[in-house]
């Protein structure tokens, strides 16, 4: 065996999920107490989410170890799924800088998937199912008798009694205590283990060992105890984050009486139940132990629950639950409730049926201490519905879309994107979800009763959930789904539900409008303020830019970076300098897939015409099909040609009375002199030769060359052509120039 200590480093990557913002991670801190306790090791941690607070993050300086020898073992936390990727890619990392080092991996996904771990040419050298003491402990003694263990598994090797750890080291996290009240309010601590229940959804079965464990009570209230002489818990929530709090009653009361004598002045306690579990000598208690109860109530559907497999008796489960909601009123005890929508075999029918229930529990005469939380139903390795996917596909007509998510690299959306049924899309089930429970959502802080320590946190939580089903966190999820229609040859059934999903082109009109008073600043007429919001910009862009297009930015039509959907801001500018009003004959040149000839359409009106010049054919094609498929036929029509060259227009451009050009010139090419009329308005970016900044430029036709006045810098593609999409430079018109003060 080795003489000195084997060095182990156990890093945290941070957390997308329930995890996210708390400060502890005492999962981490229980495996490098108990290995120092069992073996002669140094243990440090590390977590990657609160490094930043202490400045620029290095890999190789946090791998150096404190001595400079770097560590023997290193252990990574896949906590879930979502921190699949990113795992892998560290171990990559380290493996890159230390490759004699053993690197393990454990949590919730490695204990569903371990050959996601384990397979020839992979970084990691052991993947630990379940619970990580013993088999860490194995580890390290595997490199201090210098035979380190390769491409294994170990586990599960659960502790039945968790008395037999050691109290919580947490000096282990020495390094980020003075930054702790900085980068979080919520503090994180364990006192029981396991659930013996077996809602679908759920992953705690991957870990194989569901017996429900609790430290002793002492232990239990020591573990806090030493937390807060740690930290100083004065203004924190500190959260029991097992996976069931209290499930047997005897343990459950005594720990919560022992809790209220504990002079340890914590904000709120806060902690994850079931409802079936308590009365209202529970909810006494709970109240005199300042605690807040988080309630997994998953559906108000008792058909659904039954799908849900929430045990127990569901005659009665939902009437439990406003039962614990009137005696939590009376004991000023705030809960929270969670809802799953969407989940596999989730009908428009049980979704309403939910709706109806929430409304009756939040929205109650009186009051309430609860809130509502809502989720979408995301798939999860382990779950008995990843078990049994056949199963629901078979009976419910459920569509798993992509199974094997956390591969994928966008794991926030894919998670979630699962038809639930035959009778209920994912695009439905979103347009269900906000139209059934946001209006409830938005009503809950005006019930809220809750009047004791920590309201202003509850209240926090209310608005929380409220901003979640706002148009921007919508959009985002919306975006997804459009762009991964495209990614996987599906681009014309994603282009058809994008034109007729109503609630898309709602949430796209609100977030434009929330826009609009910044590009007012320019001062153009307001028919125009009122095209932006009226075309439907998302429209016109790459099926993954939807929720950019809300944005005030030029959006890439393609990967050439020589085409785009420029900025609101900047059709704005352009029209209202080239004055565009009813009855006028615009050509748009630069058109791209048309969003500028739209807008130009709605300004010219039913007597105007414009006509939209684009050289490259496959976004003329594209924006031919979406002119062609707005609410109201737009007058504008594209052409395949080049806009420096007006004899492949195809049409007479005589007749138009301005023109709009949407990429940078050098000059005005001669050729526009002959094909234009006399009197013609043009507003370009060119550049300026005075000082050599590509401006913002009105030229009027004057016969034999143009009259040029010139406005702010600006930014634009380059020109482009059909020799080599970038000619030499246009033959300069003659100009004579008119100096106009810069708009800033």
């Amino acid at each position: 065996m080795s003489a000195r200590p084997i060095n182990v480093l156990l890093l945290w990557p941070g957390a997308d999920e329930a995890t996210a913002g708390n400060f502890g991670v005492p999962q981490l801190v229980l495996l490098g107490t108990f290995a120092q306790q069992q073996i002669n090791c140094r243990v440090d941690i590390r977590d990657l989410e609160l490094e930043r607070a202490l400045g620029p993050v290095s890999l190789p300086r946090l791998l150096a170890g404190p001595d400079g020898r770097g560590y023997d073992v290193i252990g990574l936390s896949a906590y879930s799924s979502f921190d699949h990727l990113k795992c892998s890619a560290i171990a990559a990392m380290i493996r890159a800088l230390h490759p004699n080092a053993v690197i393990v991996v454990g949590g919730y996904h490695p204990s569903a998937r371990p050959l996601d771990y384990i397979f020839d040419g992979s970084a990691f050298d052991v993947c630990v199912v379940g619970e990580g003491e013993r088999p860490l402990v194995r580890v390290i003694e595997s490199v201090a008798g210098g035979a380190p263990l390769r491409q294994t598994i170990l586990g599960p090797e659960p502790i039945d009694h968790l008395d037999e750890l050691p109290p919580s080291d947490w000096s282990l996290l020495e390094r980020y205590r003075k930054i702790a009240p900085r980068v979080a309010s919520q503090a994180q601590v364990y006192v029981s283990r396991g659930c013996p229940f077996d809602c679908a959804f759920c992953m705690e079965r991957a870990k194989r060992e569901v017996s429900w464990r609790p430290l002793s009570v002492e232990r239990a209230l020591h573990e806090v105890e030493s937390l807060h002489r740690f930290l100083d818990l004065r203004g924190w929530t500190l959260y029991f984050g097992d996976a069931l709090f209290g499930m047997r009653k005897s343990w459950r009361r005594a720990f919560l009486d022992g809790l209220a004598r504990l002079d340890v002045p914590v904000l709120k306690y806060w902690l994850l139940i079931r409802v079936d579990l308590i009365d209202d000598e529970d909810l006494r208690l709970f109240g005199a132990a300042n605690c807040g109860l988080g309630f997994g109530l998953e559906s108000g559907d008792p058909q659904q629950l039954a799908i849900i497999r929430k045990s127990g008796r569901l005659d009665s489960y939902l009437d439990r639950m406003e039962d614990i909601a009137t005696a939590a009123l009376t004991h000023q005890v705030p809960w929270g409730a969670n809802v799953i929508c969407g989940h596999p075999g989730e009908t428009p029918a049980s979704m309403e049926r939910s709706a109806a229930y929430l409304g009756q529990l939040f929205l109650r005469t009186g009051g309430t201490t609860g809130f509502l939380s809502v989720d979408p139903f995301r798939l999860y390795p382990g779950s008995p519905i990843d078990e049994q996917r056949g199963h629901y596909e078979q009976t419910y007509g459920t569509r798993f879309h992509r199974p094997n998510w956390w591969k994928d690299g966008d794991p926030e959306f894919l998670s979630e994107w699962v038809d639930p049924s035959a009778q209920l899309s994912y695009l439905e089930r979103e347009r269900l979800q906000h139209a059934l429970l946001d209006p409830i959502l938005a009503q809950i802080e005006g019930h809220f009763g809750y009047q004791g320590p920590a309201r202003s946190y509850f209240l926090g939580a209310i608005r929380e959930q409220i901003e979640l089903g706002q148009g921007r966190n919508r959009l985002h999820y919306l975006g997804r789904y459009f762009a991964w229609q495209g990614y996987l040859g599906r681009p014309r059934q994603a282009e058809r539900e994008r034109r007729e999903y109503r609630p898309l082109r709602e949430l796209c009109r609100l977030e434009r409008s929330r826009r609009i008073d910044a590009i007012a600043e320019l001062d153009p007429p307001k028919p125009i303020l009122a095209a932006i919001l009226a075309v439907p910009r998302e429209r016109f862009v790459p099926l993954d830019q939807v929720s950019e297009s809300v944005l005030d930015l030029a959006i890439d039509l393609d990967e050439s970076g020589l085409a785009t959907v420029s900025a609101m801001h900047a059709y704005a500018r352009s029209f209202s300098l080239l004055a565009v009003g009813p009855g006028d004959r615009v050509i748009d040149l630069g058109a791209g897939t048309g969003y500028g000839s739209a807008l130009l359409a709605v300004l010219v009106g039913a007597r105007g015409r414009v006509w939209g010049v684009e050289i490259d054919p496959a976004l003329v094609e594209r924006g031919r099909q979406i002119l062609a498929g707005l609410d109201d036929p737009s007058p504008a029509e594209l052409r395949c040609a080049d806009a420096c060259d007006p004899s492949s227009w195809g049409f007479d451009a005589k007749g138009a009375t301005k023109v709009t050009v949407g990429f940078a010139l050098e000059r005005l090419p001669s050729a526009w002199v002959s094909a234009l009329a006399e009197g013609t308005v043009i507003v370009a970016p060119l550049r300026d030769p005075s000082d050599g900044e590509l401006r913002l430029a009105r030229a009027v036709h004057r016969g034999d060359g143009f009259t040029i006045e010139w406005f702010e810098a600006v930014f634009y593609v380059p020109v482009r052509a059909a020799v080599e999409r970038r000619p030499p430079a246009p033959e300069q018109a003659q100009v004579s120039v008119v100096r106009l003060p810069v708009l800033r």
